[in-house]
């Protein structure tokens, strides 16, 4: 019976390294060409362009992860059933679960080391390599400096504004407070309000008061509903005071939701992505399960051709509904770990369906 795991996952792993390989290549030469006719107007080094692109590998072998373990299982069970090798086996008394399950084991196993690495690895190296392409090759000075939910941004030379929230979008930001210097750069002014919104192309603070400082050491306040303020900057401009997920380890996620919370704030939108994030890792182990009964259903179609197209198919409808679920939990319609977590229950209850109906 070792005999058979270790041949099963010797042909396994052939394909499935081969086939991750190209896949991550396919995908960083397209990421490659789109990006490096931007990049190459600023003239860096060949070793800074080269340490960009390697720092985001882990991330491209991440998300082509679960299309590869796809292909794989389609390409060796409709292999092994294409030749007999199946048939004789079970004609040996070796069951389908038993020639199944090395597959199931890896899969397991992948998935665990896509969460660890998901949370930890892959954010820190793209996060790195946003880093290098903003400050090192496009020389764009940082707007502020981010830390869990509390931002400090420089506005001009003589204006900061301190927020605690900031939205995905970045159109409106919450608990703000806005500091204007004198020429002497001396505290003259503090506007705090609720929220900064962005509407019709202007800023505006709402529900706050402001605090003016005059050099006699007397103080002015003045409560408002609404006040515009001049801020020669769009939404896009503070890209880098948002909260981005692709560069953020799960530790700092959860954390970032306990601050929320404790300030007051809703964190929905970044438990649902916390629960995706952890979901995505386990579609792995979900691919090996679709991928079998796929494989076995027609012997006769166990060519790459054949299984490219079924896993393209079928990656493109998980991805949908996971898509879809993620959105619903974002407006509250699903708890955060259903709208994470629902994929991949409905793909694992498909994939026992589809194995279960298998001529075993």
């Amino acid at each position: 019976m070792l005999l058979i795991t270790r041949y099963i996952l010797n042909e396994y792993l052939k394909v499935f390294l081969a086939t991750a390989v190209a896949l991550a290549v396919l995908v960083f030469s397209i990421d490659f060409l789109e990006k490096i006719r931007h990049l190459y107007q600023f003239q860096p080094s060949f070793q800074l362009l080269a340490t960009y692109f390697f720092l985001r590998l882990p991330k491209v072998f991440f998300e082509m992860m679960p299309l590869a373990v796809l292909i794989s299982t389609l390409i060796t069970f409709g292999g092994l059933a294409k030749h007999n090798e199946i048939t004789a086996l079970k004609s040996a008394g070796v069951p389908l679960f038993r020639l199944a399950l090395p597959l199931f084991i890896f899969g397991f196993i992948l998935s665990l080391g896509s969460l660890h690495l998901s949370g930890s690895l892959v954010p820190k190296a793209y996060k790195e390599a946003a880093e290098i392409r903003a400050i090192q090759i496009e020389k764009i000075r940082p707007q502020g400096e981010f830390v869990q939910n509390k931002t400090w941004l420089s506005l001009d030379h003589r204006r900061l504004i301190y927020v605690k929230v900031v939205t995905p979008k970045k159109d409106r930001m919450e608990g703000v407070h806005l500091y204007t210097l004198g020429p002497d750069f001396r505290l003259i002014q503090e506007d705090e309000a609720k929220a900064l919104v962005y509407e019709g192309e202007e800023w505006h603070l709402v529900e706050g008061l402001s605090r003016i400082f005059f050099k006699d050491g007397t103080l002015k306040t003045t409560e408002f509903a609404r006040k515009k303020i001049q801020l020669n900057k769009g939404p896009e401009d503070f890209r880098e005071a948002a909260l981005d997920l692709r560069e953020t380890t799960r530790a700092e996620l959860e954390q970032y939701i306990q601050q929320l919370s404790e300030d007051g704030f809703d964190p929905l939108r970044y438990q649902v992505d916390l629960r995706g994030k952890e979901a995505l890792s386990f579609a792995n182990f979900i691919m090996v399960l679709l991928g079998i009964p796929f494989a076995l259903k027609d012997k006769r179609r166990g060519g790459i051709a054949w299984g490219v197209a079924i896993s393209i198919g079928v990656a493109l409808l998980y991805w949908l509904v996971f898509s879809v679920s993620l959105s619903l939990g974002r407006v509250a319609i699903l708890s955060p770990w259903m709208a994470g977590w629902c994929a991949n229950v409905l793909f694992l209850m498909f994939g026992v369906y589809l194995y279960l109906n298998v001529r075993q």
